[in-house]
């Protein structure tokens, strides 16, 4: 009992470490679109984007990861994700003076 806790903690942790890096690489790519060569900068990060999602599951899965771990994994990104959008979002209504920030 314990010792799957502890898989799953483990997991967890590991969705949140793979969703800061992921988000990282993402603004990266959005922070890109504004320098000298947008389209190649924006597509290599989108490649390394997917090649990381891709070494995260095949390297779980070696590991000996089962269906809870990955789960566990999975909300462990939510999280990170979630959270990183109402930042971004509050962030956003305070700069537009309290309104929608995307009109």
């Amino acid at each position: 009992m314990m010792a799957e806790l502890s898989i799953l903690a483990a997991g967890f942790a590991g969705g949140v470490a793979f969703g800061l890096l992921y988000l990282a690489l993402l603004k990266a790519g959005t922070r890109a679109i504004a320098g000298p060569r947008p389209a190649l900068a924006f597509t290599a990060l989108a490649a390394l984007r997917a090649i990381l999602v891709v070494g995260a599951v095949v390297g779980a899965l070696a590991l000996g990861a089962g269906a809870g771990a990955l789960v566990a994994g999975l909300a462990g990104f939510v999280l990170v994700r979630v959270a990183a959008t109402r930042r971004a979002r509050t962030s956003n209504v305070r700069a537009s003076g309290g309104g929608q920030a995307w009109k």
